[in-house]
């Protein structure tokens, strides 16, 4: 115990329907959720809510309530400065030390989406040669001896024109792991008109367990949107495919995100998609549905704009389907607002995107952004950086993030969209006082319900005094 404590700037404090205090801490998370029975309230107030400093003299026979409050974040020593201890969390997640390979077996894809973000554009299209996949590989063997592991994401184009590159880098990457005794693992996103059962068998064997697939609603909408460079639509391909992994429940290690594209057209006929949907689906926990709107990533003038539907209409229509909120948004969904952001792969140091040219990259939607090409891995599998532009990307930066002083001691600040590191294309927007999720009254009346909602779902330290 310390000598003299203080209570979290990152505490939020608010009551159940009994009258009980629950205490939530949005740095730490869920693991800080606390209850004090609505009988301790007065005592609890009087030992730690009135005085900025927390005497340890004071309270000597609440030792046991002292040391869960610590271990929950609730309660810090007084000389902890927590912005510190907010940016340490940070770096501890930035410098993780698994490493972590975007690979495009190639740009190339089969199908000609019209939204497609990718499409206007430039990096290497072509099939990665030989001599660059030996090349990846020196690389890894290089690198992996100051790593914990190796994780691996197959991309494109569409990655899947490629499987025997795929299967002859992930045997590789398979054995230098073997040899370490680390641990390997990978994923792809594809459209899944290639994963048929025999690719989808191959793959599963090369421990590729996670998957990201897209539908675009009913045979009629998808098939006006995700065609084929021939013009034949992909619905029904696509569908057997991911009704065949269904129903074949021996590979029980896989995990299936269908992606449900929104656009216009499907948003009009989305109940009755959801309910196909969850008939499908919803009786395998293997797969996870999520929807998301169809935006204009590229800007693009071309782009018939009725297509495209926001954000915040598509969850409000969601929001009023029953089905959909009863059986498909899941906890991560509801709690999301409560939990600091995961950061995405750009967002990790020892994070690259690597394009069948050997180029390096760090994010894998921006590609003409400037400062996203980093580096180059050579024939001889050195990694080539410019660590100038490699640090903008996993170095949360103050200056750059523009975030006002007065965030600095907001209790929300840990969770905050605008003040996240876990996407560092946001690292250059600037925060309105009209974004504030505190001075809006309806978006504070979420947040409070959304932390009943946690201390009644997940496990809640009750304090007894």
């Amino acid at each position: 115990m310390f000598k003299v404590m203080k209570m979290s700037k990152y505490n939020y404090t608010t009551y159940d329907h009994e009258g009980n205090l629950i205490l939530y801490n949005f740095l730490t998370g869920l693991q800080s959720l606390t209850k004090v029975m609505k009988p301790d309230i007065d005592k609890f107030a009087q030992l730690f809510l009135t005085d900025a400093e927390i005497h340890s003299t004071s309270c000597e026979e609440y030792t046991e309530v002292i040391s869960c409050m610590l271990k929950s974040g609730i309660l810090v020593a007084s000389d902890t400065d927590e912005n510190v201890l907010y940016d340490s969390t940070h770096y501890n997640e930035a410098f993780d030390s698994r490493l972590t390979l975007t690979i495009l077996p190639t740009g190339k894809c089969n199908f000609s989406c019209p939204y497609c973000y990718e499409a206007p554009q430039s990096f290497c299209r072509e099939a990665m040669a030989l001599d660059a996949q030996n090349a990846i590989l020196k690389f890894v063997q290089k690198k992996i001896p100051s790593h914990r592991a190796l994780h691996v994401a197959w991309f494109g184009g569409e990655p899947l024109l490629e499987p025997e590159i795929i299967k002859y880098l992930s045997n590789k990457f398979i054995q230098i792991c073997n040899a370490r005794l680390l641990t390997y693992s990978a994923e792809i996103t594809t459209n899944g008109f290639f994963l048929d059962a025999e690719m989808f068998d191959m793959l599963y064997k090369l421990k590729v367990y996670n998957y990201m697939i897209t539908i675009d609603g009913f045979k009629e909408q998808h098939d006006k949107l995700r065609f084929t460079n021939s013009g034949i639509g992909s619905y029904d391909v696509i569908l057997g495919n991911l009704l065949w992994i269904r129903d074949n429940k021996q590979y029980k290690f896989a995990h299936i995100v269908v992606r449900i594209n929104v656009s216009r057209n499907v948003l009009d006929m989305l109940d009755d998609f959801v309910c196909f949907i969850l008939s499908s689906f919803s009786d395998d926990p293997r797969f996870e549905i999520k929807f998301v709107s169809v935006i204009n990533f590229s800007d693009s003038k071309s782009l018939d704009s009725d297509i495209f539907v926001g954000v915040n209409e598509l969850f409000l229509y969601l929001q009023k389907n029953e089905m959909y909120m009863n059986k498909l948004f899941s906890d991560e969904l509801r709690i999301s607002q409560i939990v600091p952001e995961k950061k995405c792969a750009a967002a990790l140091k020892n994070s690259y995107v690597i394009t069948p040219d050997l180029n390096i990259h760090k994010c894998y939607v921006h590609f003409d952004q400037d400062t996203n090409k980093i580096g180059q891995i050579s024939f001889k599998g050195d990694l080539l950086l410019d660590e100038a532009l490699h640090r903008r990307w996993f170095l949360k930066n103050k200056f750059i993030n523009r975030m006002p002083e007065t965030c600095n001691n907001c209790f929300y600040l840990p969770c905050c969209y605008h003040s996240s590191p876990g996407c560092p294309v946001r690292y250059n927007e600037t925060m309105s006082d009209d974004s504030c999720t505190i001075i809006d009254e309806k978006r504070m009346e979420h947040l409070n319900d959304t932390v009943l909602y946690a201390a009644l779902k997940y496990m809640c330290i009750t304090l007894v005094l």
